[in-house]
């Protein structure tokens, strides 16, 4: 008797991890399709009885505000339960929200040590945190052999700023050696006994989804002045996105319109409006590119955040397209933080695992600099999303408040330069179109 209970207690602990992966599998859909109630119902479920996947997806639901109201307080508590579990990716968010001071206060040190934890595990974006934190002494005793083997490792494991951070850090010949031999005697040490925990799948874990937000209609308004900018360079193209503010005319990043540091020609430059699946509703070709002026273009590799405020361009079109433009809007910090609580900032573009298809990101935080030429927003984004404009709902009146610049990937920051650098830039332009020639 007792044998046959402690093979039937065997059989039930082998059957309770597929039996809720294929629960999170549904639940991970779900909000990924933007169906948030049968999700967190799921999640809610799961996580209650301990699941630590469940746990930290129910944490980024609400960090994020997916079906329910932004509450990062709330958040920073499902991502302890899971860390404390020994869950890597919740150890890492963890520390992002005390690096960030999402819902909890801002603390370095306390940060590193979840980073430290995660790093431990191989979860290559708390190596890099931790590097960075390392080669600066940032809470915690500075150390730069260590934070270069940290980020050189993240760097390996596919963290693409990782370069740029050791790109010209000086260290001796007997420094990087060290640094050498940590990583080459470095090895993962799991803190779950659990394999599905310990090295979770990407299907269980929002954070691990390469593609983030839901896909919206294309033919629907403010969507549908959305598209994306093709570019022509050499033997290869690029794309960013673009949105529609004139009949023909077109904000975006002005880095999409330079091939490193060269400009591209106008006849390189298509607009495919609308595209769904593939298929654009329209599109026209460029006559005209308008840079902003103080735009200092600038390899990939050596971006630099004081390039971002610039970072905007028009394109003027050879033909007026057939849609509804969205208006550009400044706001003020009052202004700004006010839509923001509301949860009525998002974004829409075309990223690089869905490029046919515009995805939504929906209640942004958002703050500004100090001289209001830069957006800071913590905002979920896909690569391939530069240009894309940061929206906001102004007393149920949509505005380009911001175009999306650059996002750092490791920090989960998007920054994006402020409709006051190009505001009057596209009033201008309007003005002129719509001067008769003589």
């Amino acid at each position: 008797m007792k044998n046959r209970a402690l093979a039937l207690l065997i059989l039930f602990l082998g059957l309770v991890g597929p039996v809720h992966a294929a629960e999170l599998d549904v639940a991970v859909a779900a909000a990924h399709g933007g169906d948030y109630a049968p999700a967190l119902k799921v999640l809610s479920a799961l996580a209650e009885k301990g699941d630590a996947r469940a746990q930290f997806d129910l944490g980024f639901m609400q960090a994020n505000g997916w079906g329910l109201p932004r509450d990062p307080t709330v958040a920073a508590g499902w991502y302890r339960k899971a860390a404390e579990q020994g869950l890597a990716i919740a150890q890492h968010f963890l520390g992002l929200a005390y690096v960030n001071g999402e819902g909890v206060r801002i603390d370095d040190a306390e940060a590193a040590r979840w980073f430290a934890r995660a790093a431990a595990q191989g979860f290559a974006q708390s190596q890099y945190m931790l590097g960075l934190m390392l080669l600066d002494g940032r809470g915690v005793s500075k150390d730069v052999v260590h934070g270069y083997a940290y980020v050189v490792m993240a760097g390996q494991a596919g963290v693409r700023t990782a370069g740029r951070a050791v790109q010209r850090l000086a260290l001796t010949e007997a420094e990087r050696a060290q640094a050498q031999d940590i990583m080459t005697q470095w090895k993962p040490k799991f803190e779950s006994s659990v394999a599905s925990i310990a090295s979770p799948r990407s299907e269980d874990l929002l954070g691990l989804d390469r593609h983030l937000g839901a896909i919206v209609d294309p033919t629907a308004w403010p969507a549908s002045a959305i598209g994306v900018v093709t570019v022509a360079r050499y033997s290869n193209g690029a794309w960013c996105t673009g949105t529609l503010v004139a009949p023909r005319l077109v904000l975006t990043a002005a880095h999409c319109l330079f091939n490193g540091t060269a400009p591209v020609s106008p006849g390189n430059v298509h607009f495919l409006l609308g595209m769904d699946k593939g298929t654009p509703a329209a599109s026209a070709a460029a006559e005209r590119l308008i840079v902003a002026r103080d735009f200092v273009p600038t390899p990939l590799d050596q971006w630099t955040l004081d390039r971002a405020p610039a970072d905007w361009a028009l394109i003027v079109l050879k033909q007026a397209l057939p849609s509804r433009p969205i208006a550009v809007k400044a706001l003020t910090r009052e202004q700004l933080r006010t839509v923001a609580e509301a949860g009525r900032i998002s974004e829409i573009g075309y990223g690089e695992e869905r490029r046919y298809s515009p995805t939504e990101q929906r209640n942004c935080r958002a703050d500004i600099t100090n001289d209001e030429r830069l957006l800071i927003l913590h905002c979920l984004a896909n690569h391939g999303y530069s240009g894309s404009p940061i929206l906001a709902d102004i007393d149920g009146t949509i505005a380009v408040i911001g175009i999306f610049s650059s996002f750092h990937e490791e920090t989960r920051v998007t920054f994006a330069p402020s409709a006051s650098r190009f505001e009057a830039a596209v009033r201008d332009q309007i003005s002129a179109e719509a001067v008769p020639a003589r």
